[in-house]
C-alpha cells in the first residue's frame, strides 16, 4: 500500500508533516476514513499511470482521466476542473 500526501503542505526537516488524504493498492486509489484505507470503495481505478474516477467517486464515474501519476508525483490532467500543468497535488509515500 502507498499513500498519497498533498503536496502544498510544509515540509518540517525535509519530511512530509501531513497525514495522508488517499491510498493506493493494486491498481485502486481509496479515501481514508478512521485513519484507514476504505477498501471497499475505490474512488480511482490506475491504468498505464492514469487515474479514472469510478461510480464510488462523489461525482460518479469518469471515461477520462483526472490524474496522471509520474514517479512519485500525480499531477492532475486537462479532465480535472483544477488543473494546474505547472505544478503536481500528491506526492506518493510508501506504507510502513
Amino acid at each position: 500500500m502507498q499513500y498519497l500526501h498533498q503536496s502544498q503542505y510544509g515540509h518540517a526537516g525535509g519530511f512530509h508533516t501531513a497525514k495522508p488524504v488517499m491510498a493506493m493498492d493494486k491498481g485502486h486509489i481509496y479515501d481514508i476514513k478512521g485513519g484507514k484505507a476504505d477498501l471497499s470503495k475505490p474512488l480511482y481505478r490506475v491504468e498505464n499511470g492514469r487515474a479514472f474516477a469510478t461510480e464510488f467517486h462523489p461525482s460518479g464515474a469518469s471515461p477520462h482521466a483526472m490524474f496522471e501519476i509520474k514517479g512519485d508525483k500525480v499531477h492532475t490532467t486537462q479532465f480535472h476542473p483544477a488543473h494546474n500543468p505547472s505544478s503536481h497535488v500528491f506526492e506518493i509515500h510508501p506504507g510502513a
